[in-house]
């Protein structure tokens, strides 16, 4: 039984590689475009951030989360 495992767990460490490099040529998952940096957008996400915040997270999540999305819309800028 230990040369089984032994066995098993060799042709997984061989085969992930295998696999996974088949798996990331076929298709690539993003879920959002990287975003560069830049000054203007740290100063949307500050100001819409503290837009947020005047809304209590426990019982305002919705809210909360729909100003923040809408001033990032306003000011051009992936929320």
């Amino acid at each position: 039984m230990k040369r089984f495992l032994t066995i098993m767990s060799l042709l997984t460490v061989i085969a992930t590689p295998v696999f996974s490099a088949t798996a990331q040529s076929s298709w690539q998952l993003y879920m959002f475009a990287p975003v560069v940096p830049s000054a203007a957008r740290d100063a949307a996400i500050h100001e819409c951030s503290v837009k947020a915040g005047k809304w209590s997270m426990i019982s305002w999540q919705t809210t909360q989360f729909a100003v923040y999305g809408t001033c990032m819309a306003e000011h051009r800028q992936q929320p």
